[in-house]
């Protein structure tokens, strides 16, 4: 089972009215979200995640109606291990947002986001900092970032632990590799050094 969200649903149904409007086009698709991040294959990536996004856009001083919408939509199509997860969920967002109250600069915004967040590279400061927050579990405090692993592990269920232990090393170095985790300041000072302590100890547990 999925862990407690983070917000309750008044406080994130309030949030979420205030970004796109409380008029009933705008609560269905809020509906829809919600149903599709309490989906069982979910463990890691549910409501959960985008309530500390959410929460750490605004500790961070950058929350606005299209990073809210990126939050919400980057993951709202997924399958454990799909390629198409991103593309598929820019196309929900596209086929979506036209009832929400943003204008169109705002969600051409939005589905860059989506996009750049397969690979987690880009120019735009505004979607980095969206891929920084995307990427802050991994600087978490330890026992939060254990249990992220776990989750992620979890979604993963349906495949061997060799086989997910290959895909995951390879993540892991690959993150390591790099010379900044962290595209913006911010999240840099705050989440670097601790992302990769964490990192380097859960490598050192598939030795």
């Amino acid at each position: 089972m999925a862990h407690a969200p983070v917000m309750t649903d008044d406080t994130r149904r309030a949030r979420w009215c205030e970004a796109f409007g409380a008029h009933e086009n705008s609560i269905m698709v809020y509906n829809d979200l919600c149903t599709r991040m309490s989906e069982p294959q979910r463990f890691y990536h549910t409501l959960e995640h985008v309530d500390e996004l959410l929460t750490l856009a605004t500790d961070a001083g950058i929350d606005s109606p299209w990073l809210d919408a990126a939050i919400w939509f980057h993951d709202a199509v997924y399958t454990p291990g799909d390629g198409d997860n991103e593309a598929a969920s820019a196309r929900l967002a596209t086929r979506t947002m036209a009832r929400l109250s943003l204008t169109d600069d705002a969600q051409a915004h939005v589905i860059t986001a989506i996009h750049a967040s397969k690979d987690h590279k880009s120019t735009d400061p505004d979607v980095m900092a969206f891929l920084d927050l995307d990427m802050a579990i991994l600087g978490s405090p330890p026992g939060r970032y254990i249990r992220y692993a776990a989750d992620v592990r979890r979604e993963f269920g349906h495949i061997s632990d060799w086989r997910f232990g290959m895909g995951r090393k390879q993540f892991l170095k690959g993150c390591l590799k790099r010379k900044h985790i962290y595209l913006t300041p911010w999240f840099h000072e705050r989440f670097e050094a601790q992302a990769r302590a964490n990192m380097q100890a859960e490598l050192k547990g598939f030795s």
